[in-house]
């Protein structure tokens, strides 16, 4: 376990973006309550930006999943309670995935994420993509590791048989408030095959490898678990081979 100031999770995602899944469990020794807390993470993550870090939250909507128009700026967030404070409190910071949106809070991030235009949510330009080429990584508060859902941009990669490219169209409105008609293309599941997603022995085992860190925030009483996207993608491209549903949940169990 690494004890680090916020200027050192800030210089350690200078220049390799972090994304964050939050189970809001791990928050409870920032605060007295859930206002509290939500609080103190919020200012933890623009503190972080503001010193030079880069690091980006869900905000998932699944608008057009659901044939639902998109607005980037009041679409509530589909998740929890503390991801809807988030983008309530950062509205301007959140991408126009219609689909899975982030907050980026970094000035790193390519302001692309920000335009609505086609968007593919695991594939060439996506935000996970920039992360991935970056050598960034893929963290957790609250031992969040198998909220993980860009682990589906390496099974993409990794040409797993098992999901396939789905396109979405929609509408969207931007930050102008301009209503702009677009594609999103999401890597779904096939529904014919008895696939589920579980990544909960993936989280054990990679604990167990040891590639996954924990940064211990100590002002604010927060452990962050992290791992590089690259590591995980060669760990995963190991299990894969052994075991090609290796990533499954038998619907049966």
């Amino acid at each position: 376990m690494s004890s680090l100031t916020l200027q050192e999770v800030a210089n350690c995602t200078k220049n390799k973006p972090l994304i964050i899944h939050i189970n809001s469990l791990g928050l409870l020794r920032m605060g007295v309550d859930n206002n509290d807390r939500f609080s103190n993470l919020n200012t933890v993550l623009n503190k972080i930006q503001g010193k030079g870090g880069n690091i980006a939250i869900p905000t998932f909507s699944y608008s057009y999943t659901n044939q639902e128009m998109y607005d980037v700026i009041n679409t509530p967030s589909s998740l929890d309670d503390l991801s809807e404070y988030l983008r309530r409190c950062n509205s301007k910071k959140r991408t126009t995935d219609p689909n899975f949106s982030y907050l980026m809070f970094g000035n790193s991030f390519s302001r692309k994420h920000l335009k609505v235009s086609d968007y593919s949510t695991f594939g060439a330009d996506s935000l996970i993509d920039d992360v991935y080429r970056k050598d960034g990584y893929l963290g957790a508060i609250g031992g969040a590791l198998e909220y993980m859902t860009e682990i589906h941009y390496l099974e993409r990669k990794l040409n797993i048989s098992y999901r396939f490219d789905k396109i979405f169209k929609g509408s969207s409105v931007n930050c102008s408030g301009e209503i702009i008609n677009n594609e999103a293309t999401h890597f779904c599941r096939d529904l014919k095959s008895d696939y589920l997603v579980s990544f909960v022995k993936l989280k054990e085992d990679i604990r167990l490898s040891g590639i996954v860190k924990i940064w211990k925030l100590k002002e604010y009483n927060l452990k962050i678990e992290v791992v590089k996207i690259k590591e995980l993608h060669m760990f995963i491209k190991g299990k894969l081979l052994k075991n090609p549903k290796y990533l499954w949940k038998e619907i049966s169990e």
